[in-house]
């Protein structure tokens, strides 16, 4: 089995980071949410966002996905897979 990492690009990592805080912004300063948990709910989302993106785009081990290859074989226990 052959697998191989997916990266975005740097500025494309980079410019989710900066959608994720003008997620924060609009989160802070829009008053949604004031009166609940919905508040705290958004803030967490905005600062995952940031955080995914800064590490895919600084880290050399910051995939986003990983893609498996398997190899054909005559084995009928793998014909399912």
């Amino acid at each position: 089995m052959t697998s191989f990492s997916v990266k975005p690009s740097k500025p494309m990592a980079i410019f989710g980071a900066v959608f994720g805080a003008a997620i924060l912004l609009f989160g802070l300063f829009s008053g949604i949410g004031r009166n609940n948990g919905f508040l705290w709910l958004w803030l967490a989302v905005g600062i995952g966002i940031i955080g995914f993106n800064l590490w895919a785009a600084f880290s050399k081990r910051g995939a986003t996905e990983v893609i498996e290859t398997r190899e054909k074989t005559d084995d009928p226990a793998d014909a399912g897979r």
